[in-house]
This record gives C-alpha cells, structure tokens and sequence, in this order.
C-alpha cells in the first residue's frame, strides 16, 4: 500500500512540475543582448512568441550584431520551443529548433554581402517573474554550410 501511495504521489508532483507557462493562444514580446561567436561581437534583438499549444510555442526574432572586424551580421530565425516546467510553474527550461537566415555585410576594400540559410538548435531557461513579466537564458548554434555560429543570449519577456 505504501508503494502505492508513494507511486500516486510522485505521479501528481510530476504532473504539476511539467505543466508549462505557455498555453495556446498566449503571446508575448520580447528584447535581448546577444553574443554571436563567429562575429565576437555583442548584438540586441527582439521576438515575438506565440503558443502553438500548451507547452509548445512558436517563436520569431530578429538579432543584429555589433560591427567588428569591418563585419555586421543581421540574422531572423523562426524557432519552437517546447517547454518544460522545472520549479513551482515559475522556472522552465526548453528544447529549440527551427530555420535561420543570416545576412553578413563586409566592409572592407570592397563592400559585400553574403545570404546565408541555416539550422538552429539549443536550449534555453525561463523564470517567471509574475503573470505579465519573465526573464531568460538562452543558447542556439546556427548550423549554415559556411559559417556556423553559437549565439547566447539574455532577455526580458511580456506576455499579454
């Protein structure tokens, strides 16, 4: 018997523990600092999430990278994220995925610009300051045929 009371226990603190922020329907915006490793170079971005289904929410940003090396980089990417709450539906942390245009401009003798297409994978943690506000962590490598790219980055979210 106390197999099986101990057995129903840990199935409700797990079911309570995986439930996610995010439910379908849900939106929210976003701004973060980003450091993009092929550039070594600090960069500011933004994004908009929008939940797909409960746990499972799609995501657009747009990242431009500070000039270094007579080099700025603008990348957009289109990511999901599938998220697994850890803490008191407070803290979370998710798998991403998803596709990656990079546009790099020299600016050396000559001026030119390169179009890349790419893959993006990582992960990121979340933590829910309140209702409206959440704060997180996140880190992608962008797989593209020439460059590829390890991108961290920090940033504040508002969810409506």
């Amino acid at each position: 018997m106390k197999k099986i009371l101990t057995l129903v226990c840990a199935l409700v603190l797990g079911m309570s523990i995986g439930q996610a922020q995010v439910r379908q329907g849900e939106t929210a915006v976003g701004a973060n600092v980003v450091y993009g490793s092929e550039i070594e170079s600090l960069g500011i971005g933004a994004r908009f999430q929008y939940g797909v289904l409960d746990q499972l929410r799609a995501e657009v940003s747009l990242n431009h990278f500070f000039e270094h090396k007579h080099t700025t980089w603008w990348d957009v990417n289109l990511n999901a994220h599938y998220l697994v709450g850890l803490w008191e539906n407070k803290l979370y942390v998710y798998p991403l995925a998803g596709l990656n245009y990079t546009m790099v401009n020299f600016k050396h003798d000559e001026k030119g610009e390169e179009n890349h297409v790419g893959l993006n994978l990582g992960a990121g943690l979340e933590y829910e300051i309140n209702e409206h506000f959440g704060v997180n962590m996140e880190y992608r490598h962008t797989i593209i045929r020439k460059v590829d790219q390890g991108v961290i980055g920090f940033g504040l979210n508002y969810k409506f």
